[in-house]
């Protein structure tokens, strides 16, 4: 064994430096990914204070890094029909914006760990629907998808979230607003923040 390997010594050497060097690109690339997750975006979009019609619609922030929300974007689902509005211009704002500006506004810089509520369900629903005829009333929406444009970092292009609520309607038992899916949808793709400022420019 030991005169075949002084005899390969040369091979031997090769295949020693490519497995290190295997390892280490291997480390390299974990940490490059671990660092990625660290630094993207992650906004969540919750139902607060209940999980009624009237519960509330928050937005947080739990990136890294602070964001600023420039647009939220609302589709609204009937059963035949589907649209899209922008939540952020539904209304001439007054002058007092009160304590908290970024919620009246529904838009602003948020740090790590920060919210931003933006009001109840079923007001929003209802803001909405003024805002468009194809819809006779809030009972007629089976679905709210909520999207959020944020600036992030020196980033160029927007990122986003989005989650889709269930309208549930039971004058009896009480109307429930429900998410689709356990977790907010990220939009860090490239093709996503494309399509996200895409839609900014056809709200703006």
């Amino acid at each position: 064994m030991l005169q075949w390997l002084s005899e390969h010594s040369s091979v031997v050497n090769l295949a020693l430096n490519a497995a290190m060097l295997l390892v280490w690109v291997v480390y390299l690339q974990l940490l490059l990914n671990g660092y990625r997750r660290q630094r993207s975006s992650s906004i969540l979009i919750t139902r607060g204070a209940g999980s009624g019609i009237h519960s509330r619609c928050l937005i947080t922030n739990m990136s890294a890094e602070p964001i600023y929300v420039t647009s939220l974007i609302a589709t609204l689902v009937t059963k035949d029909d589907s649209v899209e509005l922008a939540l952020t211009d539904l209304r001439d704002l007054p002058e007092d914006l009160g304590t908290d500006p970024r919620s009246v506004m529904r838009q602003g810089s948020l740090s790590t760990g920060s919210y931003l509520d933006i009001g109840h369900f079923d007001d929003l629903l209802r803001a909405l629907i003024e805002n468009q005829p194809k819809i006779p009333n809030v009972e007629a929406v089976r679905g709210l998808e909520i999207i959020v444009v944020a600036l992030y970092g020196p980033e160029h292009w927007p990122v986003g979230a989005e989650r889709y609520f269930q309208l549930q309607w039971d004058s009896g038992n009480g109307s429930r607003i429900v998410p689709s899916r356990v977790e907010t949808r990220q939009l860090r793709s490239r093709r996503k923040r494309r399509q996200l400022s895409r839609k900014l420019a056809e709200h703006m």
